[in-house]
């Protein structure tokens, strides 16, 4: 089975996590500082922690916008449950927004039109890679004087105006998951923007306590050492968010690679393209932005049906043919959980296209043969049709 996704990993990944375990130093060590530090080269950040995911990261934004019951935070339906769930353990509620039907990504006319006096926040999503137009939310932000979250768990080293997504929000969130471009196995990481935001997130990344000012990540040798001051307290809430030392050797590994990673993700999303363009069909479209303020990273590539059913006989097809294939997010406002937490609602865009959905496989130890295998299947699937 061809995966839809699959770690790239070499002899650098593994000698860097030989390097962590035999230090015996699992937690608080060089290689998490280091992938910081990359990390903040790489896009410009303010500030950036390496997290246990992405999900952590968003619970942390949620901490730091001090969201409460009876707040209300503008996301789209379409999106994985991590976006819902940091506003939901918050006790606030999520109102869930359209997506646009060219981009998938949230629709700013229905979110507009959804923000009240109760609207605390927005989070977006930057979906597959893409964004929605970066320049009109900023404009809504202002408008209404919101804090902006960015979940950029797809959007790594994506960009809007050659600027890096991740960096327009106040604060931003990426997935370093083992099925995204750059891996750190189960990782992620918190980006802040707004300093106001910045004093308290060392705290809440560490428990609610003050114990980052106590350490010293300068040994190279992987020996984290402790400052002269003598004890840290309990100062907020907080949990265990910080990424392990083994996750972030990973982490750094990969950053260390990832021009080539990002080129063989490109290659491949491109031969798809050229390929599959090719096909004279009215049954589906090629999921792409044709806008030149996006530069996308090659995370997904998506087939959007005009049919339910024929979408469907592709992923089974693929899969019998030992390609795996599969649709993306069943929208969170249809949820089970949802329905005990809001009131029904309609989703025009969201409903209508998720389930036309095909996503076929995209990674960066995918080669060329692999995909023109999967092109020819395609190619040969519509001529059955």
């Amino acid at each position: 089975m061809i995966e839809l996704s699959q770690p790239n990993l070499t002899k650098l990944e593994k000698n860097l996590v030989l390097k962590v375990l035999n230090s015996n130093k699992l937690v608080d060590g060089y290689y998490q500082d280091l992938a910081e530090k990359k990390i903040k080269g790489i896009i410009k950040a303010k500030y950036v922690a390496v997290t246990q995911s992405c999900s952590s990261a968003l619970e942390i934004a949620a901490i730091l916008l001090k969201l409460k019951p009876k707040d209300e935070v503008l996301i789209p339906s379409f999106t994985f449950t991590s976006t819902a769930n940091a506003v939901v353990m918050r006790g606030a509620k999520p109102v869930f927004v359209d997506i646009d039907e060219l981009t998938l990504n949230v629709d700013l006319v229905d979110l507009e039109k959804k923000i009240t006096k109760k609207t605390k926040a927005i989070f977006v999503v930057h979906y597959g890679g893409f964004c929605t137009d970066m320049e009109k939310l900023l404009k809504i932000k202002k408008k209404y004087n919101l804090p902006l979250v960015e979940d950029a768990a797809h959007g790594f080293m994506a960009k809007y105006k050659n600027k890096y997504l991740g960096t327009y929000g106040d604060i931003s969130a990426f997935s370093f998951h083992a099925t995204k471009n750059i891996v750190g196995s189960q990782c992620g990481a918190i980006i802040i923007n707004n300093k106001k935001y910045i004093a308290n997130a060392d705290i809440i990344l560490d428990k609610g306590t003050d114990r980052k000012r106590l350490i010293n990540y300068k040994d190279k040798k992987n020996i984290t050492s402790f400052s002269n001051k003598k004890f840290y307290s309990w100062k907020n809430i907080g949990s265990e968010y910080r990424a392990t030392e083994l996750a972030s050797a990973l982490l750094y590994a990969q950053l260390l690679r990832i021009k080539s990673l990002q080129f063989n993700r490109s290659k491949v999303w491109n031969y798809y393209y050229d390929q599959l363009k090719k096909i004279n069909s009215r049954e589906f479209d090629l999921y792409n932005v044709p806008d030149t303020k996006i530069e996308q990273c090659f995370h997904l590539f998506i087939l959007i049906f005009k049919s339910e059913y024929k979408a469907e006989k592709l992923r089974e097809y693929l899969i019998k043919n030992s390609i795996y294939a599969s649709f993306h997010y069943i929208p969170l406002h249809i949820s089970s959980f949802s329905k005990k937490i809001s009131s029904p609602i309609k989703l025009e865009v969201t409903e209508k296209i998720f389930k036309k959905i095909v996503r076929i496989p995209l990674h960066s130890s995918l080669n060329i043969r692999s995909a023109k295998y999967i092109s020819d299947h395609i190619k040969k699937f519509f001529k059955k049709i």
